[in-house]
């Protein structure tokens, strides 16, 4: 079809519509991962640089096909001279960079080939998230490594749109041990404040005490972690586990001297630990008794 098409002199650069999924034929095929159609676009002088669309999830023919993580598809784009570090489509949510969107899908040879090619390791896309971030978020422990290795900043703040995380923070939420782990030994900020004004927004305890993540929990503990430091939005570790009837969590807080009786931030879902575990009659208990005599 394809070809049927450029031979009644289809225009092979045809602009994407600026909306919902825009795209060049180009694009298309290279988020799909059909190489040869890729080929057979390239040979008819399709732009291998053309702009991702600005609405919707926008992407460069290189960015569509390292989210999916079509290895040659990749090397064929790179050999076309695609741009490596294109930016991410502006103001458009879910925009990634090529490496970003592979290191986000775990897609480690391509990160491979994208770094080979000089990529910009530690470049950010909408809201300012990193590649190291969307690895982390994504528990690809291999990937992490490799992005440490090209000295990914670790340290990366947090997004400042919605779910703002750091590695640590966005491998703490998701309860990746051995990725928070892996983050510690390269010197992370085990205290790295929560993004500012981001609803959501998390230290790495909070995130894990929130998720239920004991183990996650003990080593962010015995890396010296805050255990009573407020967020963006004032809620502590010992408040996000109680609210989620961790148990466990919330006792290994109590052990680490949580304050059991930390105010409730204002406004929003602000709870204190015993009113955020209402209805979790064993997490009151412990709570209880924790405070001693009102």
């Amino acid at each position: 079809m394809v070809r049927k098409l450029l031979a009644a002199n289809a225009d092979v650069n045809a602009t994407a519509a600026d909306d919902y999924n825009g795209r060049t034929a180009l694009q298309a095929a290279a988020g799909g991962g059909y190489l040869e159609v890729v080929e057979r676009l390239l040979a008819a002088d399709a732009n291998v640089n053309a702009a991702a669309a600005a609405g919707g999830y926008g992407r460069t023919a290189l960015q569509a096909a390292a989210e999916g993580g079509y290895l040659e598809v990749v090397k064929r784009l790179l050999v076309a001279n695609a741009d490596v570090n294109a930016a991410a489509a502006a103001d458009c949510y879910g925009a990634r960079t090529a490496l970003q969107a592979a290191a986000d899908g775990g897609h480690l040879e391509v990160v491979e080939r994208l770094l080979a090619a000089d990529v910009d390791v530690n470049a950010t896309s909408y809201g300012n998230r990193t590649a190291l971030q969307a690895a982390a978020d994504g528990g690809h422990l291999e990937v992490v490594e490799r992005l440490l290795v090209a000295n990914a900043n670790v340290n990366a703040a947090a997004a400042d749109s919605y779910g703002g995380r750091t590695a640590l923070q966005a491998a703490a939420e998701g309860g990746y041990l051995e990725v928070v782990k892996r983050l510690l030994m390269a010197n992370v900020d085990v205290n790295a404040a929560a993004a500012a004004d981001c609803y959501g927004a998390r230290t790495a305890l909070q995130a894990a005490a929130g998720g239920g993540h004991l183990e996650v929990v003990e080593r962010l503990l015995a890396a010296d972690a805050n255990v009573n430091a407020a967020a963006g939005y004032g809620r502590t570790a010992l408040q996000a586990a109680a609210g989620r009837g961790h148990l466990e969590v919330v006792e290994r807080l109590l052990v680490a001297n949580a304050n059991v009786n930390a105010a409730a931030a204002a406004g929003g879902y602000g709870r204190t630990a015993l009113q955020a575990a209402a209805g979790h009659e064993a997490v009151m208990m412990v709570l209880r008794a924790a405070a001693g005599p009102q």
